[in-house]
């Protein structure tokens, strides 16, 4: 179980060479995810031909939550790492923030083209728009597609594909701006979360 919801976060892809970057559609999005303070809403999770639901908050820079509806799992980001709560078992497993590509959503400034972050290919329809992504020097671990509505520009939602092929797909609905989230509302109630990456300057 571990396994597959970690997939969702910190799963990247190999870079496809013959891809085509439209560098206005990058700009597009970074100018749309920069704007972002925080937002909450529902998402749909599928992976494996299984289906969940849950809630979904974000609150730049730096943290993320994720509440599954039928599961007893949370995901968290407090800021400088990404805790997996898995309350069945009692047991919290960490990695670092800045490994995953949630990480980059929560930056305290996204920079899509100079950055660390490798965006490999982008596609436009009549509705939405897309970037398809890894971070540099993890092209061998995985991918990540996040697809924005265009009119007017919203996160839609995104597709993670791990290093051999397993596809996880988020789509995201009711979201709404939200930045008066509680003093611990990042954080696992059940346990005192402690970093172990000792935080990180993209999300001070």
């Amino acid at each position: 179980m571990l396994r597959k919801f970690l997939f969702m976060i910190f799963a990247l892809l190999p870079l496809n060479v013959f891809a085509a970057v439209d560098s206005s559609v990058v700009a597009r999005a970074e100018k749309y995810l920069n704007g972002i303070t925080g937002i909450t809403g529902d998402f749909v999770q599928t992976n494996n031909g299984k289906t969940e639901q849950g809630t979904f908050s974000l609150l730049r820079p730096g943290r993320v939550r994720l509440d599954y509806k039928n599961l007893p799992i949370q995901l968290m980001a407090d800021g400088s790492d990404l805790y997996f709560y898995d309350e069945s078992l009692d047991q919290i497993t960490t990695v670092p923030l800045t490994s995953t590509p949630a990480g980059i959503l929560v930056r305290k400034k996204i920079d899509l083209q100079n950055a660390d972050i490798n965006v490999v290919d982008t596609t436009e329809g009549a509705r939405t728009f897309a970037l398809k992504m890894n971070l540099r020097g993890q092209e061998g671990l995985g991918n990540m597609t996040i697809v924005f509505d265009k009119k007017p520009v919203a996160l839609n939602s995104w597709t993670i594909i791990d290093a051999v092929g397993n596809k996880t797909d988020v789509v995201f609905s009711n979201l709404k701006t939200k930045t008066d989230f509680g003093k611990n509302y990042f954080q696992i109630q059940r346990h005192k979360t402690v970093s172990t990456s000792g935080g990180d300057d993209f999300y001070d």
